[in-house]
């Protein structure tokens, strides 16, 4: 989200209109960015969730708040500033 945030602000108040590509990949970063701490944070968390012996339901729902949660607000605000970048305002079809 940050690197998406960032590029896209620049790019607004530049007034640079970038590809689909250009927008859309820097989710798509985004997303890589997050699974890999996703596969960073697996072992550790795995091991905490046996050595505590959570039950099933408690495992599920730390991987809901922790993992889930966080991932989708993270895409969802990378995605709307992908697609505040693309949007054309003019009125040039008028």
């Amino acid at each position: 989200m940050i690197i998406s945030y960032t590029i896209a602000r620049r790019r607004i108040a530049a007034g640079q209109r970038p590809s689909w590509i250009g927008a859309w990949g820097l989710v798509g970063v985004d997303a890589l960015a997050l699974a890999l701490l996703f596969g960073l944070l697996w072992t550790p968390f795995q091991a905490l969730t046996q050595n505590f012996n959570f039950p099933t339901w408690a495992t599920i729902a730390a991987l809901f708040a922790v993992c889930f949660i966080p991932m989708q607000a993270v895409l969802i605000l990378s995605s709307l500033w992908a697609a505040k970048s693309r949007w054309d305002d003019s009125d040039t079809g008028k």
